[in-house]
């Protein structure tokens, strides 16, 4: 349930002005703190930033000189560097290109994302692209010695566009930033890119509508924004998904061939031909889909695979069906081939063998309409009949990547709340071994090495350490290449520990929670901060987050309990698939049954001031704690973020019905609409007492804002101390910076203020 949100430099001033004023009224009992943002429009964008020198400080200048120590906070988290995608060199793998998003120091106001390239041997990095605040490099190609293809919104126009960077000779000898070169010059923005092996070809795609080019498209927004009119019509679902409305245009795959000219420059020596032209479908598929995952060339780059959803009819708001089509680029007609229309669940993410054009793997679930099924991989040889690897086992592989020699799979999945890395070799014996390679925290990122396909580099991070990237030499020999927050953790206060506890919990089985104690130590009694997680098919993983961080909670004191109860992912398919029909009973019982478990355990934690925070299911069951009175009084307060309030409305009012339907056992309302009242939240209200926190985005139509308006209503209307923190411009997650800030400084407000 997820998504990013851009600023403009423009409204930082109307944000500060809303920071300031929900500052002022935080005294308030009823409270309603509202954000601005400026509309994203994909065909029109302000002047980028300039640079200035005297405008850049890295967070690791701005901590070194500071000389004290503070407790770690949100501020603290959301200036780390957050680091992706590496990538070795394409033919000597000496060295690493990587992506480093920075936030502009100290007051968050704006970010920018830029290429580094770092030195194995001497480990000498260089910041390759200039950094301008609002300013974001992306989806980079090391095309071969001296030459980078990306994405990025640095074009006059402020439009992301395809660009090119020519490497020196000797990189180490840039004492300044290197000017890329921008190739397209689009009048809609570029959103997903994809390059072959041979640099011969690209895919990228931008949103237009189903039967017009992007010139075209351009020009009929301009049109319908110069109209004055300003109405939405539907004929079929989606109305809305995730948090924008789908009005018509779709991300459809351009394929083009490109050539260099006599300097070396890159240009497109073909007309881009629109792959998906005249078909109302996405692809990549929205709303997180991407080109890097979705599509896929062959090892000749002749070949072409996508995946997409049925979006041509209102199915595809309670059916999870995405296919895999593959095109014959060689042919003049582009005809796109079904090869997975057979089973009717999804179908995703191919990825042709590096060495053979017969040969496509590609993840597989077999339940339509169950997101959280269990991921499988198939395995396509030609006309062979297709292979299901691992077909016994009880994993749900989230990522693929194909060693270069196309012998072995590298498999990222989760793993009891770890996400792990195994390597699998030997594809077409009967039943190959998987050897896990790494087994804790969470892996992921990885990039094979050109020439040594027992070595990769990968993103490693836990719930002590945000992301860096490592360098994998074997299973006794595994580095850190990066260490671009090193000033800001040595400069802050955080909780040096965290344990891994179980208990018996509902069915007489085992469940697993996380305790993080606060960074004063467990020799005093501390309140309790008891986190539900939402999905619910999803867990508190080992891993760093910059939204619900357990360190910026217990650096505030507070210890931290994270239950991963029935229907959490990573502890096998029956432990996920154990939720469904059962949404407030085994979870509950879990949730019972885990605040026992640490309060025995953890003696040093005062059971008395205990506060429970939930968000989206986590929401739903913060409400549903607080109607149910033998556990409602175990908390002093509550904060619910984005909770279901009535399941029945949230059944004909939530973008993606499959969800809700599938859990209530495959039924609409409509047709068994007591399984959608036996776990209802509204039907307890009767019995709420405690103080509530509620919180939601305006943008979040995956559940709409109506849920929490609700669930405040019926606080107020119960005299119940209650407040409300709106956020109009926010989906489900809260993503700006700003807002994340007063986001938890509400929420520890509310915590502090009731367990005094």
């Amino acid at each position: 349930m997820a998504s990013t949100i851009k600023l403009k430099s423009k409204n930082y001033i109307i944000v500060a002005v809303a920071f300031l004023l929900g500052a002022i009224i935080v005294l308030i009992p009823c409270v309603i703190v509202i954000s601005r943002k400026s509309i994203d429009c994909s065909s029109t964008s302000s002047e980028p930033s300039t640079w200035d020198a005297n405008d850049y400080q890295s967070n690791s200048d701005y901590y070194d000189k500071l000389t004290i120590t503070y407790d770690f906070n949100q501020t603290h988290n959301l200036r780390l560097d957050r680091l992706s995608s590496p990538c070795f060199h394409p033919i000597n793998g000496k060295s690493v290109i990587y992506l480093r998003k920075q936030y502009h120091m100290p007051d968050l106001n704006g970010s920018s994302t830029t290429l580094h390239w770092i030195d194995l041997n001497t480990n000498k990095t260089i910041q390759l692209t200039r950094p301008i605040w609002g300013i974001q490099d992306q989806q980079f190609y090391w095309i071969d010695n001296k030459t980078i293809l990306f994405l990025s919104n640095r074009a006059s126009s402020g439009l992301t566009q395809l660009f090119q960077l020519n490497l020196p000779n000797d990189i180490k000898d840039i004492d300044n930033f290197l000017e890329p070169i921008q190739i397209t010059f689009y009048s809609l923005n570029i959103d997903n890119l994809l390059v072959n092996r041979q640099g011969k070809r690209l895919v990228f795609s931008c949103q237009v509508y189903t039967n017009l080019s992007i010139e075209e498209t351009f020009y009929r927004d301009k049109l319908e924004k110069s109209s004055g009119s300003f109405v939405y019509k539907f004929n079929k679902l989606f109305i809305r998904h995730w948090d924008e409305y789908i009005i018509g245009r779709r991300h459809h795959p351009f394929v083009v061939s490109i050539e260099r000219n006599s300097k070396g420059i890159y240009y497109f020596s073909s007309i881009p031909k629109d792959i998906l032209f005249n078909i109302d479908i996405d692809s990549p598929t929205r709303p997180f889909g991407d080109g890097k995952t979705q599509w896929s060339f062959s090892s000749t780059g002749n070949l072409f695979a996508y995946t997409r959803q049925h979006d041509e009819t209102s199915d595809v708001a309670w059916t999870t069906n995405l296919d895999i089509y593959t095109v014959d680029l060689t042919s003049s007609a582009l005809t796109s081939i079904c090869i997975t229309c057979e089973n009717l669940a999804a179908d995703t993410d191919p990825h042709y063998s590096p060495i053979d054009d017969q040969i496509l793997v590609y993840r597989s679930q077999s339940i339509p309409s169950y997101e959280a099924d269990q991921y499988k991989i198939k395995l396509i040889n030609g006309s062979n009949p297709k292979i299901t690897l691992l077909n016994d086992w009880d994993r749900s592989i989230q990522v693929i990547t194909w060693s270069n020699d196309g012998q072995s799979l590298y498999l990222e999945l989760g793993e009891e709340a770890n996400e792990v890395i195994y390597k699998l070799s030997n594809l077409i014996l009967p039943n190959p071994s998987p050897i896990r390679l790494l087994n804790n925290g969470t892996s992921s990122n990885i990039n094979i090495h050109p020439i040594d396909n027992n070595i990769f580099l990968f993103t490693y991070e836990n719930i002590l350490q945000p992301s860096n990237i490592y360098l994998y030499l074997s299973s006794t020999s595994i580095r850190s290449i990066t260490n671009h927050n090193k000033n800001l953790l040595s400069k802050t206060r955080m909780s040096s520990s965290f344990e891994k506890f179980s208990f018996i919990g509902a069915n007489n089985e085992i469940v697993w929670g996380w305790h993080i104690p606060p960074i004063n130590g467990t020799n005093q009694k501390a309140p309790l901060a008891f986190l539900i997680h939402g999905g619910p098919q999803n867990s508190w993983y080992n891993s760093w987050s910059y939204r619900w961080n357990f360190q910026s909670f217990s650096s505030q004191g507070y210890a931290v309990i994270a239950i991963n109860f029935h229907g959490s992912d990573s502890y096998g398919q029956n432990f996920t698939n154990s939720i469904r029909q059962q949404y407030g009973t085994l979870s509950y019982q879990d949730l019972q049954l885990g605040l026992d478990a640490a309060l025995n355990l953890y003696n040093y934690i005062d059971g008395n001031r205990a506060i429970a925070l939930g968000g989206s299911y986590g929401g739903y069951m913060v409400n549903w704690i607080a109607g149910h009175t033998n556990m409602n009084q175990r908390f002093k307060a509550f904060v619910n973020h984005h909770g279901i309030f009535d399941m029945r409305h949230m059944a004909y009012s939530t973008d993606e019905l499959w969800f809700i339907e599938y859990d209530a056992g495959g039924f609409a309302p409509y047709e068994n609409p007591q399984t959608f009242e036996i776990y209802n939240p509204i039907n307890y209200v009767a019995n709420w007492t405690q103080p509530m926190l509620v919180i939601h985005g305006g943008y979040d139509y995956r559940v709409p804002d109506s849920q929490s308006i609700s669930t405040f209503t019926a606080l107020q209307r119960r005299g119940i101390p209650s407040r409300l923190l709106f956020f109009p411009t926010e989906n489900h997650w809260v993503l700006n910076p700003f807002n994340s800030i007063i986001w938890y400084q509400e929420v520890l407000d509310w915590m502090n203020q009731w367990t005094k």
